[in-house]
C-alpha cells in the first residue's frame, strides 16, 4: 500500500471511485484548498465525516476517496461550484500539522481484495445490472417519463459503487460500501437493495399504467 499526504475535506457524504460529485465551496479554507490543488495535481481527499465527531478527531482507519477536480465555476464573490471525480480509496493515518487553513493528513491507499474469480464476478455483475434496469424502468413509468437507463461500467469491481451513487441509501450504508474491499461482497450488498425495491416499484408502475 502506498502512503502519501493529502489536503482533506471532511464531508457528510461518500465519494466513490469512478463517480462524480458536485460540490459548492464557500468557506474561505476550502476556497484556498481549491486554489492550491488547482495549482498542483487537482486532487484532494474527501473523508466521510462522523456525526458528533470533530473533524480532527476522526479516527485512524476512517475511509475516504481521492477527489480530482474536473470542472470549476468561479463566482464573483470567491465561492465556487465544482465537480470532482472519485479516484482511489484511502484510509486516514493521521492529521498533520500544516500552515494551510484546511486539514492535511497522511493517508494510505486501500486496494481491493478479490475473493471471486473473474467469471463468477462477471456473472454476478450481469445480474446486478439487470436488476438495476428493472428499477429504472419501473421508476420511469411511475414518473411518467421514458428516459434511457443510465450507463453502467463494464468493470464488475466498479458497478456497485456506480449504482450506489445513483440510488437512495443512508450515509452509513454508503460508507460501508466504500469500505468493503471485496468486489463480490459489494455486488451482493447492492443487489439486495435492488431486489428489495423491485416488487414495490413494479407494483406502483403497474398501478400507474392502469390510471
Amino acid at each position: 500500500m502506498s502512503r502519501s499526504s493529502l489536503p482533506i475535506f471532511p464531508l457528510g457524504v461518500v465519494l466513490y471511485p469512478g463517480t462524480a460529485l458536485p460540490l459548492h465551496l464557500f468557506e474561505p479554507r476550502y476556497r484556498q484548498l481549491l486554489a492550491d490543488v488547482r495549482a498542483g495535481d487537482s486532487r484532494f481527499g474527501v473523508l466521510t465525516a462522523m456525526s458528533g465527531v470533530a473533524e480532527r478527531d476522526l479516527p485512524p482507519g476512517r475511509m475516504g476517496c481521492v477527489a480530482e477536480v474536473t470542472e470549476v465555476e468561479m463566482m464573483p464573490d470567491g465561492r465556487a461550484n465544482i465537480v470532482v471525480v472519485g479516484r482511489e480509496r484511502f484510509a486516514l493515518e493521521q492529521f498533520l500539522d500544516s500552515e494551510a487553513p484546511y486539514h492535511v493528513a497522511s493517508v494510505t491507499s486501500v486496494p481491493d481484495i478479490a475473493t471471486a474469480n473473474a467469471v463468477a464476478l462477471a456473472v454476478r455483475s450481469d445480474d446486478v445490472a439487470q436488476h438495476f434496469k428493472q428499477v429504472v424502468k419501473a421508476v420511469h413509468v411511475i414518473n411518467g417519463n421514458d428516459g434511457p437507463v443510465p450507463p453502467l461500467p463494464d468493470d464488475p469491481t466498479q458497478l456497485a459503487w456506480t449504482i450506489a451513487a445513483m440510488i437512495d441509501l443512508d450515509l452509513e450504508s454508503r460508507y460501508r460500501l466504500l469500505a468493503e474491499r471485496d468486489p463480490a461482497a459489494r455486488l451482493t450488498t447492492i443487489d439486495a437493495v435492488l431486489r428489495k425495491a423491485i416488487p414495490e416499484l413494479e407494483l406502483q408502475a403497474a398501478l400507474r399504467k392502469q390510471s
